[in-house]
Order: C-alpha cells, then sequence, then structure tokens
C-alpha cells in the first residue's frame, strides 16, 4: 500500500532543495554531512541527495562523503571537511566548455578527474589556502596538516602553484607544501585514502628540472585511471560497501516481519549542536527494509534496518538508519498487544540496552524508544471499498483509560498521559477536545489532528496542545490521505504550558509531526507516531513523543 520512509526527523537542517540543476550526486554518506546553500540554507546529505554549484560541502567530526559529478569525475571527503564547489559547467554535448572550480577550506579529499579539463587543463582547478591545484589526468589526494597542506598523486599527475613555485608531483609521488612556502617532496603516503600506490618515488631530492617536469601526453596517462574505484564507489551494508544492511537479532529469536508490516517509531535525540530534538517516522518492511519480530516476547520489536529507495524526498540523513534492541526484554515496559479489526497490533518502549545508528553514526538519545507495529495494514483495495461506502468526516480517537500506547515523553526521560477524546478545554475554533483525527471519506483529507498530553516535569504540570500546522493566512492545514498513507506525514504545531513550557506568562511554541497508518479490514484503526521540539522563553529544549493506536469511532458527531 504504501512505500515508507523511515524519516526520523532528526531536525539535523532544513531548506527547500535548489530548483537549479545538480552537478553531482552522492554515492555514498555515512555520518552527519550537509551541504550548505548559497542563501545559508542547510540540508543533510545521503546517498542519492544532489549537490548543487555555489554548495559547501561539510562532513561531521566521524563523517564520509563521496560523490559523483555529471563529468564522471568522483570525489571522497574525509572526516571535519570543508569543500566548496565555487564553480562547474558541463554539457555533455560541449564537454570542451566544461568548467570547474573548487576549494578545499578543511580536512582532507581524494578525487578522480573526468571530462572536465582534458580538453583545456586551465579550465579545471583546485584552491587551497596555501596553494592551487590543477590537473592532467588525474587520481590525487589533498589533506591539511598542522604546517600546511600535503598532496599526492595516484594516476596520472598534479601541478601545484603558489605565489613562490610551481612543482609537478606525479604518480606515486607526494609533496608537503608549508604555508610557510616550504615545500619537500617524496614518497606519497597514502594518508588521503587507502589503496595501494602504483609507483614510489625513491629520494626525497629535488632537481629543479624534476619539479618542473611535464608528464607524458594525456592520451597514454587516460586509460590508466580507473573507471571505478573501490574507495569512491559505495552501497551500504554493515561494513558500508555493498548488500543490504544486516537486520539485528538482538534476543536470538527474532524473525523477519512480512513484506508489508509497519513499526511507528518515536524517540528523543541529544544532538550535542543542537540540543534535544524530537523524532519520529515509520518503516516498511520490504526489499530495502526490515523488522525483526520476537513473537515469543509478545510481539516485541527487536531491530529494524532502513534503506531509503526514494531519494531526495526529505531532507533528514537515513540511509542506511540501523535500530538494535537489547538481548534483553526486560528493558522494555508498557508493552502489549491487541486486536482490531482482525489487525494484531503490539507496541512498547525500549527503556536501556538499545542502540541507534543513523549511517553508521550511533545516535545519543534521551529517554526511551517507542515503537507500534502491526503486519496488518489495511489494504488498498479495502480502502477503495471503504471510499465508496462511507461519506463524510469519520473519528479516530484515543479514549481516556485505554492502554494501546507508550506513554508521552519528555526529554528528561518523563512520561506521562494522554488526554482522551472528548476530555479537556475544547481549543478555540475546534469542535473536539482531546485525542482525535478527523478524516473527510469524500475529499480522502485529513481535516483535522488533536494531541493532548499532560507529562509533569518536576517543577509543574507540562500541558502540550499540538494540532495539524495553519498557512500563512491562518488557515489549518487539510492534509491528503492517500499521500500520508503513502509516506507522508502530518504536520504539527502548537504550544506547551506549565513546568517548565512557561516563563512570566509566556508559553512555549511547538513544532513536530505525525505519522497515521490505518489497520483492520474497514481501516478500524490507525497506527500513530508522534513527537514535536520547542524552545523555551528562556532557551530550554523541549521536546515530547510517543505512539498511540486511535480507534475509529464512526461518523463524527
Amino acid at each position: 500500500m504504501k512505500s515508507m520512509l523511515f524519516s526520523l526527523i532528526l531536525m539535523l537542517c532544513s531548506g527547500a532543495v535548489s530548483a537549479a540543476e545538480a552537478v553531482a550526486s552522492v554515492i555514498l554518506s555515512f555520518g552527519e554531512n550537509v551541504a550548505v546553500a548559497a542563501d545559508g540554507s542547510e540540508r543533510v546529505l545521503k546517498r542519492h541527495s544532489e549537490v548543487y554549484a555555489n554548495d559547501l560541502l561539510k562532513t561531521g567530526p566521524g563523517g564520509r562523503l563521496q560523490l559523483r559529478f555529471s563529468d564522471n569525475s568522483r570525489l571522497a571527503l574525509k572526516a571535519a571537511t570543508e569543500f566548496r564547489i565555487a564553480e562547474y559547467q558541463f554539457e555533455q554535448k560541449k564537454p570542451e566548455e566544461g568548467k570547474a572550480l573548487f576549494q578545499l577550506l578543511k580536512g582532507g579529499m581524494r578525487t578522480i578527474s573526468g571530462q572536465i579539463g582534458k580538453p583545456n587543463k586551465e579550465n579545471y582547478r583546485l584552491e587551497t589556502t596555501v596553494a592551487t591545484i590543477g590537473i592532467r589526468g588525474t587520481h590525487y589526494g589533498v589533506e591539511y596538516t598542522g604546517e600546511g597542506i600535503y598532496c599526492e598523486t595516484i594516476e596520472g599527475a598534479i601541478q601545484v602553484t603558489s605565489d613562490h613555485q610551481t612543482i609537478l608531483v606525479s604518480a606515486g609521488e607526494g609533496a608537503w607544501w608549508g604555508s610557510n612556502g616550504n615545500v619537500r617532496k617524496g614518497s606519497a603516503t597514502g594518508q588521503t585514502g587507502d589503496y595501494i600506490l602504483r609507483k614510489k618515488v625513491q629520494s626525497d631530492a629535488l632537481t629543479s628540472d624534476e619539479q618542473n617536469e611535464e608528464p607524458e601526453d594525456d592520451s597514454k596517462l587516460a586509460g590508466t585511471i580507473p573507471a571505478t574505484d573501490p574507495e569512491l564507489e559505495g552501497d551500504y551494508s554493515d561494513d558500508g560497501r555493498s548488500g543490504q544492511p544486516e537486520l539485528p537479532d538482538p534476543t536470538g529469536n527474532g524473525t523477519r516481519a512480512p513484506d508489508g508490516a509497519l513499526v511507528a517509531v518515536a524517540f528523543t535525540r541529544d544532538d550535542k549542536a543542537k540540543g534535544y530534538l524530537s523524532g519520529n517516522g515509520s518503516v516498511v518492511a520490504g526489499s530495502a527494509s526490515g523488522i525483526a519480530i520476537d513473537n515469543s516476547a509478545g510481539g516485541l520489536v527487536t531491530g529494524i534496518s532502513y534503506k531509503d529507495n526514494k531519494p531526495n524526498t526529505t531532507p533528514h540523513a537515513c540511509s542506511p538508519c540501523i535500530f538494535t534492541g537489547g538481548d534483553d526484554t526486560g528493558f522494555v515496559s508498557g508493552s502489549g498487544t491487541a486486536t482490531l479489526g482482525g489487525a494484531e497490533i503490539s507496541w512498547g518502549r525500549w527503556n536501556a540496552g538499545f542502540e541507534l545508528k543513523e549511517n553508521n553514526t550511533v545516535q545519543t538519545l534521551a529517554g526511551g524508544f517507542h515503537y507500534m507495529y502491526s503486519d496488518s495494514l489495511t489494504t488498498q483495495a479495502q480502502l477503495d471499498a471503504l471510499t465508496t461506502a462511507r461519506s463524510g468526516s469519520y473519528l479516530y480517537t484515543f479514549t481516556n483509560g485505554s492502554t494501546s500506547l507508550t506513554a508521552p515523553q519528555i526529554e528528561t526521560g518523563a512520561t506521562g498521559s494522554l488526554v482522551g477524546y472528548g476530555s479537556g478545554a475544547v481549543a478555540p475554533g475546534r469542535v473536539y477536545g482531546g485525542t482525535y483525527v478527523l478524516v473527510n471519506w469524500d475529499s480522502l483529507e485529513i481535516e483535522q489532528v488533536s494531541i493532548k498530553a499532560d507529562v509533569n516535569d518536576g517543577t509543574g504540570i507540562r500541558s502540550f496542545n499540538l494540532t495539524e500546522a495553519v498557512d500563512k493566512q491562518g488557515v489549518a492545514v487539510k492534509t491528503s490521505l492517500n499521500d500520508v498513507l503513502q509516506g507522508g506525514e502530518l504536520t504539527l504545531a502548537g504550544s506547551c504550558s506549565g513546568g517548565q513550557c512557561s516563563v512570566g506568562g509566556n508559553d512555549t511554541a511547538m513544532n513536530g509531526q505525525m505519522t497515521f497508518d490505518l489497520v483492520g479490514n474497514r481501516a478500524d484503526g490507525a497506527i500513530s507516531s508522534y513527537g514535536a521540539s520547542g524552545s523555551s522563553p528562556v532557551n530550554k529544549d523541549i521536546t515530547v513523543v510517543g505512539t498511540v493506536l486511535l480507534d475509529s469511532s464512526g461518523p463524527a458527531p
């Protein structure tokens, strides 16, 4: 019925992708890597992400990034690197007019040149703070050191120029270029990448003729530059190179969920740079993703592997993302099961012993990892029949006293309760109170969303009031039901009052999202995950996350 994204909503960055034509695409991205556009907006880079001229590429402390450009050149960036695509233009029909100007601002890189620069070597240039590098049909690497820069060549040759001199670095050679202008040349060390050098230069001594010697003809070099390279191509697996992510089975009793099964998840991430951020989404088992279920423990979700098979549909990096539960099911609390319209549903919250990896980087979470699972989503044929049979608005509600949820949890780890449908005050402009979703079967739109939760943060009760987002005119946004069921999310907005949310009479504004997936033969219920984040009037991070099973309550009164 759907091809669902594991949109963790780590909120690492946001911003619309440029409307300009992409100049490169990401082959591999491990860790937290971003592109900063000319207007300052950021977007997370993952496999198949597009990259544009004027982008500043930044890799995280444990990051690793590889790209393929439109001229078939390839680029690998090391951790903690900043690399700017200052200028890039290329047309397949006019390769001789192609131009590329790159800037390595910090860190290290390795690249195999493509068609740009072959007809006219002056059309390719890499700038550093110490020197400028030109190519001669080349596979080379550059890295900043404490003294300046280090360059080495694997295939072909590079020409390195500063204000004082120009030298040629041929295959198997390396050059240390100090910020004071001192140059030392010798054998390449291989420090810009893991590969076997094909040529070694035995002597560090240089004559003036050797420094300026031209390489052999480009036509001879072209055949030696590899079309592919093991360090510059890759797929994702546990070793980061090939195959699908392996599905975790920490308890040893896990079985792979059938294709089409779904798990909704929610958690709070502790980001060192950006503080506490809510995260939630859902995964559908299939060719790219898997879910491990321990049925001996009541349908416990013990592992999730996700690989995005819809590139460029979300700004969030998650390809792959791996969740591994603990080997002790005693780490799970609030677990339960239910049958609704023939659908089996299970839920729970891992409180310890688990691990979440995003692009091979372990994430730090505050609180637990919430999940709600079912292998009986409402099929498209069943939905089509309901669309014909039903008319008007139907309610999906959470009832006070229901245990079909993981309790809402805040960034401190404290948990609270959801406010049931019909309870509490009715917000201005709304007909109902409490927690519910209103679906219109005529327009196939989600008309209203309401999540209300109360959590004691130690200083008082926080009251969360989240609804569907509104547009610039203040009109509630109605979301397509089909879009949500095929991988989209409901955008949430609202507020948190009381406890640490309210300071001097001012409350905390909240923003987030909610997933909504129908289960049962007649869409008898909906598995939902939700998460929202905000910053209080005194800049304290505020989050709330959880999962809930909403029951179909029939036509709206």
